[in-house]
């Protein structure tokens, strides 16, 4: 038994090796081309491997992008998260963080240059692996508001609610801006007016719940 419990966790291990290898080669091949324009080929190529053995791992170059993408943005979350640690005033703090978030997301689009089209095709599976995510991000922004509460920067507040809905408003605020360049047609999203609607949004909330 531990012969082979030892040998199916070396292939597990070789396999999610060997995915992080091509969801490398397909990231660099996106921001080279752009995720549209990528071909399997050019990643197969670029992994050093053939398009028969890419099957294996990944459906579609779609699906290399969101998984690859979600590893690089739990990363990413974990370092803003300590940086967010170190912010002194509440107000800051909180921006810092949903402001930080949102630009990670649309640089990550726009460095692999994710059209509007290719982005209502791949958003149905975003938002069934964002799931987990978002989860996480609203514990950790309770825990934040707790803290505030804790040493008299906040007033009493339902810590979970709020952070709910500042997650909450600015996913809302950043898809209703990518559905409205979709259905418009437009080639590419500009979230600047999401992003001051959300910092509107941010210094209300935290204005009212001041001491």
């Amino acid at each position: 038994m531990t012969v082979i419990f030892s040998m199916k966790t070396n292939q597990m291990l070789k396999k999610e090796a060997v995915k992080k290898k091509i969801g490398k080669a397909a990231m660099q091949c996106f921001r080279k081309y752009g995720l549209e324009k990528t071909t399997l080929d050019d990643i197969a190529k670029a992994a050093g491997m053939s398009k028969t053995g890419f099957y294996y791992y990944f459906k579609n170059k779609e699906d290399i992008f969101l998984e690859t993408a979600f590893e690089e943005g739990w990363a990413f979350l974990a370092d803003l998260q300590k940086k967010t640690a170190r912010k002194k005033d509440i107000g800051k703090k909180i921006w810092y963080y949903l402001q930080s978030r949102f630009l990670y997301y649309e640089h990550v689009l726009r460095v692999s240059k994710v059209n509007t089209v290719t982005l209502n095709t791949i958003l149905p599976s975003f938002f069934n692996l964002y799931d987990e995510m978002r989860e996480k991000e609203k514990e950790y922004l309770k825990q934040v508001l707790q803290l505030a509460v804790a040493q008299g920067a906040l007033k009493k507040i339902n810590a979970a609610q709020t952070a709910s809905l500042l997650i909450n408003v600015s996913d809302a605020l950043k898809h209703s801006t990518e559905q409205k360049s979709i259905l418009r047609g437009e080639e590419k999203v500009d979230y600047r007016q999401s992003m001051a609607d959300l910092k509107l949004f941010v210094d209300q909330v935290i204005h009212n719940a001041l001491p």
